[in-house]
């Protein structure tokens, strides 16, 4: 028999979230490093808010080809008025209108959802009411249209933290999720991302531990790592939160 033996640490939550790496402390204990944050909106005895970047879509590879794009939808149908001289009809003008469209649909809906997709989907958490706030927008199928808001909201008390790895090419590294689960249990009911690190771990629980300290009515400091608006999220800030949960997000009972 082994005189030691060392177990890994395995995930709390049912069912695990995939590529697990590490369950934060409940957020009603003490936290064990130092609270900060990445990036903040708002801070005041309410309530807090945070941003979140939009990780659904790769915003930078969205602009080079709906430039290109454009450029070579207006080069086509230039080719083909020029090819038309000495040819009998109009068919390379045809040629070169379809050609042209066929180019410039692509190109216009990347440079659309470069420009106008919404990139800030905020976290808000009172702790009058000790309820988390979630803004997220409800993706449609066609990318054109404009994706309307959704808020959910959560009691803070069901809510654990847990870090995963994401291996995926656009969206690689740590990422922070809250786990809402059924009261008193480790049943986890759904997931929602907080915030995303590509090379460290440690940013993360300092965001956790922030939030916790937060909720706890502990005093935390306005001092985030960053300020500002990251350059990724720009042109485009998020829509307004709906009057009813603007009000209820931001007031004690």
């Amino acid at each position: 028999m082994p005189l030691f033996t060392m177990d890994e640490p395995q995930p709390r939550l049912n069912p695990p979230i995939k590529n697990w790496r590490e369950d934060m402390p409940e957020n009603y204990e003490p936290q064990l490093v130092p609270p900060r944050l990445s990036w903040l909106t708002t801070l005041n005895d309410i309530f807090v808010e945070i941003p979140r970047y939009s990780t659904e879509v790769a915003w930078g590879l969205l602009l080079l080809p709906g430039i290109l794009g454009t450029i070579f939808a207006v080069g086509f149908g230039i080719f083909g008025f020029l090819m038309q001289k000495g040819v009998d009809g109009y068919w390379m003008v045809l040629m070169g209108v379809v050609g042209a469209f066929g180019i410039f649909i692509p190109a216009f809906l990347s440079l659309k959802m470069y420009f106008t997709q919404p990139r800030d989907q905020p976290l808000r958490l009172n702790r009058k009411r000790q309820k988390i706030y979630i803004f997220e927008y409800k993706h449609t199928f066609f990318p054109w249209l404009k994706w309307p808001v959704t808020i959910r909201s959560y009691n803070w008390a069901d809510v654990r933290g847990e870090i995963r790895y994401s291996s995926d090419r656009y969206n690689m590294g740590f990422q922070l999720f809250g786990s809402v689960c059924e009261p008193g249990t480790n049943k986890v009911v759904t997931r929602f991302l907080i915030a995303k690190e590509r090379s460290s771990q440690e940013m993360l629980c300092q965001i956790w531990s922030y939030l916790s300290v937060y909720m706890q009515h502990d005093s935390v400091t306005a001092d985030p790592v960053e300020t500002g608006r990251p350059d990724d999220w720009c042109p485009r800030k998020a829509d307004r939160w709906p009057d009813d949960m603007e009000r209820e997000s931001t007031t004690a009972p």
